[in-house]
């Protein structure tokens, strides 16, 4: 009985301690746990994705930063300027000489208006050079010291009340300056063609002109003859009568752009 009980006793003691093997086994599984609460860590990795996509960025800026500095050669190479007429600073006027018969007094008519309008270019790369595009006159709007005249011209003698735009374009420009300094005074012929009614005549101006900064100012003046253009020199029932020889003038300031 004595050796049963020592055999059972070590059976159990054995399978108490196979028991506590199993039961300490599962421990392992704890530490796989475990590590991947610690591998986040990786997370901060994206730090080289930042810097990657930077250097394209200030590649792309400094592109884009550079193209500006190319454009303004463009517009430099080309010298030419173009100039629109300012009609508030601006007077278009024509002088005729009437003679009062029975007093024979001979009398300086002068008719003016503002109504001008009109652009012209020029180049001072070398030698000057330019051209008028076109000059327009509103001969309708010409003012007089007389009413009565300023009638007569708008409904019979010029009609520009039907014809009221007189236009000049140049052709030519003749003893132009060999060079030219800004706010020095030139002096030229400028050829073209000026149409008054239904007629187009050549004529020639006498120019005087300054440029200063972003301004011209000047004078052009040249003389026509009214049967030239359609229509006789006025008179006025054996009173008044109109040598045929116009003076047409503009004094002209032009703004460029």
């Amino acid at each position: 009985m004595t050796i049963a009980r020592i055999t059972l006793v070590a059976l159990l003691a054995v399978s108490l301690v196979a028991c506590g093997s199993q039961t300490a086994a599962p421990a392992p599984t704890v530490a796989p746990a475990s590590a991947p609460t610690t591998a986040p860590a990786p997370t901060t990795a994206p730090e080289p994705t930042a810097v990657v996509a930077a250097e394209p960025t200030t590649a792309a800026t400094a592109a884009t930063a550079a193209e500006p500095t190319t454009a303004p050669a463009v517009p430099a190479t080309s010298g030419v300027r173009t100039f629109k007429i300012v009609p508030a600073q601006t007077e278009a006027s024509y002088a005729v000489q009437e003679t009062f018969l029975r007093q024979n007094l001979p009398f300086r008519a002068i008719g003016k208006t503002s109504e001008v309008n009109g652009e012209f270019s020029f180049s001072l790369d070398g030698q000057p050079t330019g051209q008028v595009t076109k000059i327009t006159v509103d001969l309708s709007t010409l003012k007089s010291d007389d009413e009565r005249r300023d009638n007569k011209i708008r409904g019979e003698w010029l009609e520009s009340s039907r014809f009221p735009i007189a236009e000049f374009t140049s052709t030519e420009i003749i003893d132009g300056p060999a060079s030219y300094t800004e706010g020095q005074e030139v002096s030229f012929k400028l050829t073209g063609n000026l149409k008054i009614r239904e007629t187009t005549k050549p004529v020639t101006f006498d120019v005087k002109g300054t440029l200063v900064g972003d301004t011209v100012t000047g004078t052009a003046t040249t003389q026509i003859l009214m049967k030239e253009f359609g229509f006789d020199p006025p008179s006025v029932g054996g009173f008044v009568t109109v040598t045929d020889g116009v003076t047409v003038t503009i004094n002209f300031t032009a703004k460029e752009g």
